[in-house]
């Protein structure tokens, strides 16, 4: 029992930094939906949604680093990190993916049904512009993950919040 809890506590410490800055990310996103596609009222739904895409986020991060090739350009600075932020961006791409997938399957059925609806009635220009928001935020992630890397905790902390050395 002793060994869940400290894989537990151990994810929690490693997927909160993620989940914070992607639980920010995607309820302004989902407020700029909203505002962009003309429904300005607030629901549970959309909050719920966002902060379930930010969990999946956070896990997929966690899931992706641990994989071997994520590891392929760890010693090559700026490449390391858009190769990262490649891989989180693929992994969530396929998460938004099936989440529209579903949404459809819901509402449609079958499964051919669901995915010919899902893909002519989707809004593709919403669709890119929220994945380029998504993949902003995980280059940001990746930058600032890997600048504490190479910095560490202790000095990256106090560049952010004090100013200096």
């Amino acid at each position: 029992m002793k060994n869940i809890g400290t894989v537990i506590v151990k994810e929690l410490r490693e997927g909160l930094p993620s989940a914070i800055l992607f639980l920010f990310l995607f309820h302004m996103i989902s407020a700029t939906k909203a505002v962009s596609l003309g429904n300005y009222n607030i629901d549970a739904l959309r909050a719920t949604t966002a902060t379930i895409s930010a969990l999946l986020v956070a896990k997929s991060i966690l899931i992706v680093e641990v994989l071997a090739i994520s590891k392929l350009f760890s010693n090559r600075g700026l490449i390391n990190i858009l190769w990262k932020t490649a891989l989180f961006g693929l992994v969530v791409l396929m998460f938004r993916f099936i989440e529209e997938l579903i949404h459809s399957l819901r509402e449609h059925g079958s499964f051919e049904t669901a995915l010919t609806a899902m893909l002519q009635g989707i809004s593709w220009p919403v669709f890119w512009v929220v994945t380029i928001w998504i993949t902003g935020g995980l280059l940001l992630y990746t930058l600032l993950t890997e600048l504490t890397h190479a910095l560490g905790p202790d000095k990256t902390r106090n560049v952010l919040l004090v100013g200096g050395e």
